[in-house]
């Protein structure tokens, strides 16, 4: 059987994703205090200097102070938002850093941080620069208890790290964002059309990656799924994948069929009819797909196949009459138009096998 590689571009638009939302202002919390009486004075002096514009100065007291208290995270926490003042956005994450490692529920410092990587991440994006906007939403997704104090910001970094991480065909990056995404408690109520279609690229992702169990899930999850004009657009493609996947295990199982020698030609054509028919998700979902999207070459390509699988001849022929008919400047054209002779020849060679049966 004459067999087509399916190129079937799937765009993802990523403006049908969560909207930014700003990071909340920082609440007031109280800071404790250097330890030594010399860092306390030094803190003392680097806030007037700050309150006299004097940046420059009161960063060297700021650094004088980490000398001699290395532990103390607000330090970290004040040059940090300095550093972001002028600019300088990667020492500035690094400062944040530090000061949520050694104190993680700092929440002044986790919330400019996360404020700070929103901002760079957004950057990113705009700049086409997109692992570099992925780093950012990992380390957003990687604040602690980042689920219950910025639950928003998460959906966000999550799916945008997902579709992005798509983008670059980095499969296995993109479903673990988009699983992050699912795992966000009450995500279906709280974001149900952006919940659709992370199920919808989980299933993609898996399709990709030739792991048609896990895809038949999420995809059948996503065709069953309640509609609306944000997921609709993708139903054609889901049906579509839902079906290559149940077709690829069936050929799988055709394969196994077609390696046992010891039964004719015959048996072995019965095998796979008897196989093929017991998938009964092929056929409805490429059906389903051709209804959606009638120019979808491949889908009638598959449903043609499918049928000749089953034995069913007269539909298989029906099917790439439709298939030569509606995609006449196709480059598959000839193989189309010579796989439908032998569609014709193996109809004919089964006939008379029954035939020499029914004598005997």
């Amino acid at each position: 059987m004459k067999k087509k590689l399916i190129s079937l571009t799937i765009s993802l638009c990523l403006g049908l994703t969560l909207s930014l939302a700003a990071a909340e202002k920082p609440a007031k919390q109280e800071l404790v205090k250097p330890q030594s009486k010399e860092a306390l004075k030094k803190m003392e002096k680097a806030d007037k200097a700050l309150q006299k514009n004097d940046v420059t100065g009161a960063l060297a007291l700021y650094t004088e102070v980490i000398a001699l208290e290395p532990n103390y995270a607000p330090v970290y926490y004040t040059t940090a938002q300095i550093n972001r003042g002028q600019g300088n956005y990667d020492l500035a994450l690094t400062n944040y850093e530090k000061a949520l490692a050694l104190t993680p529920d700092f929440a002044l410092a986790q919330t400019e941080y996360i404020r700070t990587l929103l901002a760079l991440s957004q950057k990113a994006v705009e700049g086409r620069e997109q692992k570099k906007a992925i780093d950012y939403y990992e380390k957003i997704m990687s604040v602690k208890n980042i689920e219950t104090t910025y639950p928003k910001e998460l959906q966000h970094a999550a799916y945008q790290a997902g579709a992005l991480a798509y983008s670059l065909q980095d499969f296995n990056k993109s479903i673990a964002a988009f699983q992050r995404f699912m795992a966000i408690p009450e995500i279906e109520t709280k974001s149900p059309n952006n919940s659709a279609l992370a199920t919808y690229m989980l299933g993609i992702n898996y399709s990709r990656l030739n792991q048609s169990d896990k895809a038949i899930l999420c995809l059948e999850k996503y065709v069953t799924g309640p509609q609306n004009e944000i997921t609709k657009p993708w139903m054609p493609v889901s049906h579509y994948l839902l079906a290559n996947n149940h077709y690829l295990i069936l050929e799988k199982k055709i394969a196994q069929i077609k390696e046992d020698k010891s039964t004719d030609a015959m048996v072995t054509f019965e095998r796979i009819a008897e196989a093929a028919k017991a998938n009964t998700a092929i056929q409805p979902n490429l059906v389903k797909a051709i209804e959606l999207k009638p120019d979808l070459e491949d889908a009638f390509l598959k449903l043609g196949n499918y049928y000749f699988y089953c034995m069913d001849f007269d539909n298989a022929l029906k099917v790439y009459n439709d298939l030569i008919s509606k995609f006449p400047t196709s480059a598959d054209l000839a193989s189309y138009k010579s796989f439908q002779q032998n569609i014709e020849k193996e109809r004919d060679f089964i006939q008379s096998q029954k035939t020499k049966k029914k004598k005997k």
